[in-house]
């Protein structure tokens, strides 16, 4: 499972989690909470400038379930303007929102795509991440 987000050109977003990036690290040590909840991210963005492809350790476990709640607001017409995270690779913005989609744009490293996603998709696209997410809790 994935988050996978696409406009009707095709064009989109899919993100997955691979990993902890520090799997066997102790997260009840001294200091190590925040290094523990790191994950390794699998993320490919396709666009009108092509595809552009990121591997690596770019999110927050809290971020991860931040972006879940995030893509529901936005789906039921309630989001914020975007959202962004502590590691500037990945970051979403809202844009106009009518008749029952949502522009999105999402830049992934130097990448940005405009997506205009139909909410529905938005409510599948968060459910299947929260799903994914289950295998990554917060250490």
């Amino acid at each position: 499972m994935s988050l996978q987000l696409r406009d009707a050109s095709g064009h989109g977003l899919v993100l997955s989690v691979l990993r902890y990036e520090l799997p066997d690290l102790d997260p009840s040590a001294p200091g190590h909470g925040w290094d523990a909840n790191w994950l390794v991210v699998d993320a490919t963005l396709t666009g009108d400038a092509g595809a552009h492809h990121l591997t690596g350790p770019c999110l927050l476990t809290s971020e991860t379930r931040a972006l879940a709640d995030w893509l529901h607001a936005v789906a039921d017409g309630r989001g914020t303007a975007g959202i962004g995270f502590v590691e500037p690779l990945l970051s979403f913005r809202l844009g106009r929102q009518a008749g029952g989609t949502a522009q999105l744009g999402v830049r992934l490293g130097d990448a940005v795509a405009d997506l205009v996603v139909p909410s529905r998709s938005l409510h599948a696209a968060a459910d299947a991440w929260a799903a994914h997410l289950e295998d990554f809790p917060e250490r």
